[in-house]
């Protein structure tokens, strides 16, 4: 930037860069005219800024009409009192979950070996969900599916469906589908969830 321009333009540019305008380009140049030492831009600049200073705090407040406070304030009460669900207490939101603790619930026989816990029934779905304990060389005799069987197994070894399953496996049986027999060698534990039986779905949700 130079002085070949006329007055008005190093006015225009110093108010522009004061009110901050000018491009990044433009701004960057007109900053390395004011290290060069140009007196005259940097006094453009000092008054440009003065007057940018005192627009900032010119105007006056203007006062809020009557009950204008009340009135905001009871739309966002309303608002928040629409938006925000009932609060309950802790016992009350307890009651809305079922947990089974570990030493809870009650063990079955249901094969020599094997042990059961039912955990959930549910009836919407038509499912139970269960805890199978094998003991060591237990079996489950082969068996139909009259609807989705799904097992995960958390502990020791399961051999089904001609493979042998470990910690952490999950096997899913389509409905229809038949089951050889379902032997352990070590023992494990397995989560079981399959078509609950019509006893199941008129009893009790727990064991």
């Amino acid at each position: 930037m130079n002085h070949t321009v006329g007055g008005d333009e190093i006015r225009e540019r110093a108010s522009l860069y004061a009110l901050g305008a000018l491009s990044q380009h433009e701004a960057r140049a007109f900053e390395e005219h004011l290290a060069e030492g140009c007196e005259a831009c940097e006094d453009e600049l000092r008054s440009f800024e003065g007057v940018t200073e005192a627009l900032a705090f010119a105007s006056t407040a203007v006062a809020p009409p009557a009950g204008a406070r009340e009135k905001l304030l009871g739309q966002l009460a309303q608002n928040g009192s629409a938006r925000k669900p009932a609060r309950t207490s802790a016992v009350e939101g307890a009651r809305q979950f079922l947990t089974v603790r570990e030493d809870e619930g009650t063990w079955q026989q249901m094969f020599d070996g094997i042990q059961v816990k039912r955990l959930f029934v549910d009836r919407g779905r038509g499912t139970v969900t269960s805890l199978y304990k094998f003991e060591p060389g237990a079996q489950i005799p082969p068996h139909p599916h009259s609807g989705v069987e799904e097992c995960y197994v958390l502990e020791g070894d399961l051999e089904a469906n001609g493979e042998v399953l470990g910690s952490g496996d999950y096997t899913c049986a389509p409905a229809g589908s038949f089951h050889p027999t379902v032997r352990t060698q070590g023992g494990a534990l397995a989560l079981i969830i399959e078509q609950a039986s019509r006893a199941m779905l008129g009893g009790a949700l727990g064991a």
